[in-house]
């Protein structure tokens, strides 16, 4: 049986937060508002800071079984 493919949580808020950050850093340039793209700024932060979470998982799943195939 395969096992089950589920979106990692740290990538989907990742995914999300970036998405919402491009999207309030143009806004506030075309805007001409330096509190929307602040905002935006805030939300890669946010994204990029999920991405981080999300890689050190990816790490630490590959560890795992990297040490479960060398002890068999």
């Amino acid at each position: 049986m395969a096992p089950e493919h589920r979106t990692p949580p740290a990538l989907a808020v990742s995914v999300l937060f970036g998405v919402v950050g491009v999207v309030l850093v143009v806004t506030g340039l075309v805007a001409e508002s330096n509190s929307v793209a602040v905002a935006g700024v805030g939300a890669g932060t946010v994204s990029l800071i999920s991405a981080l979470v999300w890689r050190e998982q990816l790490i630490a799943a590959w560890e795992a079984r990297r040490g479960k195939n060398q002890a068999d």
